[in-house]
């Protein structure tokens, strides 16, 4: 899961109408294990948790 985090409702519904398609959507509560990343990156759910795909080990990520 990519997050993209904003200061604001208006700057995200700005980079969500100049979208060409909707790869990008507004997550409304997604209810997979513990609570939702609120910050910028790309997270994998493994253990029970999100996890920042930087701080895995690249032998931990062959098996997400």
């Amino acid at each position: 899961m990519t997050v993209k985090t904003f200061k604001d409702t208006d700057l995200m519904h700005r980079f969500l109408n100049k979208q060409t398609n909707n790869d990008w959507k507004i997550n409304t509560g997604l209810k997979v294990g513990k609570e939702l990343p609120h910050k910028n990156g790309i997270y994998a759910y493994a253990g029970g948790n999100w996890h920042n795909v930087k701080s895995l080990d690249s032998s931990i990520l062959a098996h997400i």
